[in-house]
């Protein structure tokens, strides 16, 4: 399951008010259960930890777990690795102010759009030790997909992970939970979620099936395309943008878009004009003179401004049955 929104962030949603907002909620939880510890999931990759902090010692210098990833791509300083924050320590609140401000900072559009990725993982309540749980997570991160390659899974990575979870099915939940209790993470949008099962664990494996792994294979455009629309919007993505693109991103698969730069511009035309901008008589006709020689990105240059604009306005949409793409 996942919990609701309790936390409602401010308007500036990585400014210190959401901060704040984000670190009472969190204390409020392992207060509530003080038989739990926080392990905290990081991924270096994008960049190390500050090395300064209030707290001391900071959180770069707390021990690391690294995950046992048995792969040429992840040498072990490369590795995610998890942080033991004692709920009972006298500086627990301190660096639970720090890891937020780290993935806050990485929710900021002008950071998304230069796509390092987010270090902060999340909050992972557990009754396990980190090397345990650092055992546990490191046999999910390789899988072999539907096209029998092996690739990572990185629900490691925050918004990876907020793509991810709603596909899954309630079995592989429980199984990528495994001994975690609660998983909190900052969605799409950057609102603080807690993310827990219903029930112990079913599964050795996740068993991802081949549409899962359709799914996936798109999540990386679709991050991509939020990432490019909030910096242009100056805004978080909310729950309709990321639905949008999601949606978005299957439809431009069906018009045979296979270059990255011609999927992007149609997920951002699905953001920024219109969700089913598609069904336009213009974009149908833009769609149509697609080829081999021709991008979309190229046909949908033409488009007049007074044409996008008809598109925005959302007339034209009125009889649009969005399930299944027909007029009614």
């Amino acid at each position: 399951m996942t919990y609701p929104n309790l936390y409602a962030p401010a308007s500036d949603t990585t400014g210190p008010a959401t901060v704040e907002t984000a670190v009472v909620a969190l204390l409020g939880y392992f207060r509530r259960y003080p038989d739990l510890q926080c392990l905290l999931l990081v991924d270096p990759q994008p960049r190390e930890l500050p090395v300064s902090g209030k707290a001391k010692p900071a959180l770069a210098e707390l021990p690391r777990v690294p995950l046992p990833i048995e792969h040429d791509a992840f040498p072990e300083h490369h590795r995610p690795y998890l942080l033991a924050l004692d709920p009972s320590a006298s500086h627990f609140d301190t660096w639970l102010a720090e890891s937020v401000r780290v993935a806050l900072s990485d929710r900021r559009p002008d950071a998304m759009a230069r796509g390092p990725g987010q270090r902060i993982g999340g909050w992972l309540a557990t009754s396990a030790s980190a090397e345990d749980l650092a055992q546990h997570l490191s046999r999910h991160v390789l899988q072999t997909n539907d096209r029998g390659a092996t690739c990572a899974l990185r629900f490691y990575d925050s918004r990876a992970f907020a793509l991810l979870w709603p596909m899954l099915s309630l079995m592989q939940r429980e199984t990528l939970l495994g001994p975690v209790k609660v998983w909190h993470a900052f969605d799409a949008g950057a609102r603080l979620r807690g993310h827990a099962g219903l029930y112990p664990p079913m599964l050795e494996h996740l068993m991802l099936k081949p549409e899962q792994w359709a799914a996936i294979r798109r999540h990386g455009v679709v991050n991509r395309a939020l990432a490019l629309h909030s910096n242009a919007t100056g805004r978080q993505p909310d729950p309709d943008d990321v639905e949008a693109a999601v949606a978005a991103a299957v439809r431009a698969e069906h018009y045979g878009l296979h270059q990255r730069d011609d999927r992007l511009a149609f997920i951002g035309h699905a953001l920024d004009w219109h969700p089913y901008f598609d069904s336009h008589p213009r974009v149908i006709q833009a769609l149509g003179e697609v080829s081999a020689d021709r991008f979309y990105t190229a046909a949908a240059s033409e488009l007049t401004e007074q044409e996008i604009d008809e598109i925005r306005g959302g007339a034209w949409c009125a009889g649009y049955n969005k399930k299944n793409g027909t007029r009614v």
